[in-house]
């Protein structure tokens, strides 16, 4: 997948490792924000590594995911079919169904309530306060780990972000999203393109395949390979086929190439349905979003702060809640195909932080490998 500069494959960072600690940066958390980095640029995304204790409770919250969809209804009332309303971006919660993308989705939010259309209270799928709590600390610290490839301050985006613990009656921005993508026994529009992949093989996908999340970090865990994400050469590539018990991929949302100035690339990402139909569960996803305040503005002030180039299109600060109702074509946004690889630039290129990064870390984490060796 990649070339001869850079990683080789998606980059494997354990979460352990990422945890910063006062005074100087250690080798390991050099070398692991190093190999995040690098993955971001290269692949749109990581694999992150949680702690051995961590799987039980990532398999049994799909566990439940997979026995919750299962007793739904086949055919969802009329008032639990949504489509992408982007004004509620903040206030989706409970079950709902998105036909055209033969998906169905729970979504967890803390502060909200959610109630069903007949006003009964709605049993939600076990686990779910302990996963969010488990997957929100593991994007918080992919942030700022980020934060510190980048030379910002630490933990520069704590005002956009909400509050640990949420305050009295406040509702999280951010959000939890059970997922489960064509179930047999449920019955959505069921639009589908075919693709072939680089080796030839025959590849089922929705209609309305590309997808990028809006927020700063997402993190993904699933019960079956089929997340597809788009690498800087333009090619997509399985993300999801090799993890282990513990591991879930991460990747970088619109909103930090908002925060950004458009250093960190957002992942474009789309799900394979062809080999689900056979089972009777789908496929079941635990998709944490790091979101923003909508009350917030998405500035790059810290950018400037640490001596970065920001450009026009990234001068004023935009507010939250407008972002998130805004569209935002992602052919407007960056072109893959423009990307160089891993370099030493005599400039800094405000599309590749990357190569920022490798200035920081690659000699120090070369010369670390070689001493490990």
């Amino acid at each position: 997948m990649a070339g001869d500069d850079g990683l080789p494959s998606l980059g494997r960072v354990k979460l352990t490792d990422l945890i910063p600690s006062e005074g100087l940066p250690s080798d390991s958390y050099k070398l692991s924000v190093s190999t995040l980095s690098q993955s971001f640029a290269q692949y749109s995304a990581a694999v992150i590594q949680f702690p051995a204790a961590d799987a039980a409770l990532l398999r049994s919250s799909l566990d439940s995911a997979r026995l919750y969809f299962q007793q739904r209804e086949a055919y969802p009332s009329a008032d639990m079919i949504h489509t992408n309303d982007s004004r509620e971006w903040c206030k989706t919660s409970g079950y709902y169904a998105d036909p055209q993308l033969w998906q169905e989705t729970y979504d967890y939010r803390p502060g909200l309530t959610p109630i069903e259309p007949s006003n009964a209270m709605e049993l939600p799928p076990g686990g779910l306060p302990d996963i969010f709590g488990l997957l929100g600390k593991a994007a918080r610290g992919i942030l700022d780990a980020m934060s510190y490839c980048l030379n910002l301050r630490s933990s520069p985006f704590t005002e956009i972000l909400d509050n640990v613990p949420l305050r009295s009656r406040e509702v999280s921005s951010s959000v939890l999203s059970v997922c489960c993508h064509a179930r047999p026994s449920f019955h959505g529009a069921q639009h589908h393109n075919l693709t072939t992949q680089d080796d030839g093989q025959l590849m089922m996908f929705h209609d309305h395949d590309h997808q990028v999340d809006k927020s700063l970090i997402s993190v993904v865990k699933s019960d079956k390979a089929g997340l597809h994400v788009r690498d800087f050469h333009g090619r997509w590539f399985l993300v999801d086929g090799d993890l282990g018990p513990q591991e879930a991929v991460v990747y970088p949302g619109l909103a930090l190439y908002q925060a950004t100035a458009g250093y960190v690339n957002p992942a474009l990402h789309r799900t394979e349905i062809n080999n689900i139909p056979g089972n009777m569960y789908g496929r079941c996803s635990l998709v944490f979003k790091l979101m923003p305040k909508s009350m917030t503005c998405l500035s790059c002030s810290e950018m400037r702060a640490a001596g970065h180039g920001v450009e026009a299109q990234f001068q004023i600060p935009v507010p939250v809640d407008d972002f998130m109702q805004r569209s935002h074509p992602t052919d407007q946004l960056f072109n893959r195909n423009t990307f160089q690889s891993f370099s030493f630039p005599t400039a800094q290129d405000g599309r590749q932080y990357f190569s920022i990064c490798m200035q920081h870390f690659l000699i120090p984490v070369l010369v670390l490998e070689k001493a490990i060796k």
